[in-house]
Order: C-alpha cells, then sequence, then structure tokens
C-alpha cells in the first residue's frame, strides 16, 4: 500500500484535525488520498482521468497520484511531469495509461520518455507541497461599495525597483492619494494624483528585499472619500531576478515547459508575472479549467 497524508493547514486545529480524521475515518465513500507523484503539465483532445471508480475530464496541473489511469482517444494527448525521477512522459492517442510510483506505463498505446533537469522536476514538487488549500466558506452579501480597485504590484515580488503603481478609475473622482509605506510603516511618500497611474518620481527607487505596502483613496467630486485594501509587494533580489531569466524558456520552448516556468515563478513568490503567463497559456488551451481559473487570479 502506498503512504497516505493529509494536507496540513496553518488553519486547522488539534482538535479540529481529530475531528477531520473522525470524519473521514467513518464517512463512507470517503478515503485518504494518495500522495502524488506526478502532474499534468499539458493535455490537449479528449482525456480523462479514471480514479477510485470516477471518471473526470483531465486538465493542466492537476495532480497524479499511483492507481488512477488516463484515457486517451484518437488525436488527444498528454504531458505529465514526474518529480519523483525528474522524467516527463508524453502520451497520444488512442491510449490508456496506468500512473505507478514511479513511472506512467502504457497499458494500450505507446509514449515517451523525456529527462529532465532535477530544477525542473524539484519545481513540480514544490508547486504541489505548497498549494493553497481551499476553504469551505459562506459569502455574505452585502450592499456594494466604491473602493479603488488596485491592479499591479498586487501581492507579489517584482522585479523593477521603480515600479509603477497602478488601480482601475472611478468614475466622477476628483483625484487620488497614494501612500506607500516600507516595512516599518514608515511613510515613503504621500502623493495626490489625477490619473490611476503613479509612478516613483525621477531617477528614486526602493530597496530590494524590503517589504512595501501601498492604499488609494479616491477622493470624489461630492466630498466623499473610499480607500482600497492595502496591497504588499517585495522588490526582489538581483540574484533572484537572474535566476529567472536563466529559466525563461526560449520562444520555441513545449507547453509543458512554459507550463512549469509559470509554476516555478508562482512557487517563487512572483505571481505577477505568473499571471501573465497564465493568461498566455489559457489563450492556447481555452477550454481547459484550470489554465481559465489560474488566469483570473
Amino acid at each position: 500500500m502506498f503512504k497516505k497524508n493529509l494536507v496540513k493547514s496553518p488553519l486547522v486545529t488539534r482538535k479540529g484535525f481529530l475531528v477531520l480524521l473522525l470524519f473521514l475515518a467513518f464517512a463512507p465513500g470517503i478515503a485518504m488520498a494518495a500522495e502524488p507523484v506526478a502532474m499534468v503539465t499539458d493535455v490537449k483532445g479528449a482525456v480523462r482521468l479514471k480514479l477510485n471508480q470516477q471518471t473526470k475530464p483531465l486538465a493542466v496541473l492537476t495532480y497524479l497520484a499511483p492507481d488512477a489511469e488516463i484515457e486517451l482517444d484518437k488525436g488527444a494527448h498528454v504531458v505529465m511531469t514526474y518529480f519523483s525521477q525528474a522524467t516527463e512522459y508524453t502520451f497520444k492517442g488512442p491510449a490508456r495509461i496506468a500512473i505507478q510510483v514511479d513511472s506512467a506505463k502504457a497499458i494500450t498505446g505507446t509514449g515517451e520518455l523525456r529527462k529532465l533537469d532535477n530544477e525542473k522536476s524539484a519545481t513540480v514538487k514544490k508547486f504541489i507541497q505548497t498549494a493553497r488549500v481551499t476553504q469551505a466558506t459562506m459569502a455574505m452579501r452585502s450592499l456594494p461599495t466604491i473602493k479603488p480597485n488596485l491592479q499591479s504590484p498586487l501581492n507579489s515580488k517584482i522585479s523593477s525597483s521603480n515600479p509603477t503603481f497602478r488601480w482601475k478609475a472611478i468614475e466622477d473622482t476628483a483625484k487620488y492619494q497614494l501612500i506607500l509605506t516600507d516595512n516599518l510603516g514608515a511613510v515613503v511618500y504621500d502623493t495626490s494624483v489625477e490619473t490611476n497611474s503613479w509612478q516613483i518620481p525621477g531617477a528614486s527607487t526602493l530597496k530590494r528585499g524590503i517589504p512595501y505596502a501601498w492604499k488609494v483613496t479616491a477622493m470624489m467630486k461630492s466630498g466623499e472619500n473610499y480607500s482600497s485594501n492595502q496591497s504588499n509587494f517585495t522588490i526582489a533580489h538581483e540574484d533572484e531576478i537572474k535566476n529567472i531569466e536563466a529559466r525563461r524558456p526560449a520562444a520555441d520552448a513545449s507547453f509543458s515547459d512554459r507550463v512549469v516556468y509559470a509554476v516555478y515563478l508562482e512557487t517563487e513568490g512572483f505571481y505577477e508575472a505568473a499571471l501573465g503567463r497564465w493568461q498566455e497559456l489559457s489563450k492556447e488551451r481555452p477550454d481547459d479549467a484550470n489554465l481559465r481559473k489560474r488566469g483570473k487570479q
């Protein structure tokens, strides 16, 4: 039997964890999922995942655990990256594939194997291990409010030390007030602008590696003021930027390699750069639910 585990979350208390264990133990038809060994990094055409007597369409970024099977119709193809063995498998339909601990085995059909460098496979493993746990919450309905919607930089590492701040414009606004603070809460800039963007003036730059926070207040012509939520960002160190550039895929790179690069950007905290990549990939695979979701974050 393969090792079973639970996704750990800092939001789960000891008492809640025990309750969850009891629920999983006694709830009919629910079992702990096997630990993933691979991830889908490309899929096109009619491809289905079969696991625990359930069948569903396969999408990019789907985690693959042992005992799962993949079915491909004629003309379809799938690429999966095994972080356990630093390998990439490509299969074309029609085919049936068995997911094993250290390999993907063709039950019918044939596939191709490509050896990966350890950095690519480690990126996929880190992405799976640090994936956010979706918490079930109840949305509270409230009256709509006017609030500046911050767009960039938005809770991300960025490369530029002289970024442009952008937010969505609000009708009937006389001006906007932007306040930028450092990690100690000290005000770095407090400025008033009439447009929905602003860049630090002249040759001024921000310090690398220091977290900053910013928010915008819309000052309406009616005299009312509406403030945005706060957004945080950090300007990456030079070595981090060099690593990103070194890993950037070539223009003719495969779809799978470009997915792994977007995964890398996200796991390293460059969420804005990753978002741009997800949006590009989603345009190429418009029917892929996971890519659509990633591209709208």
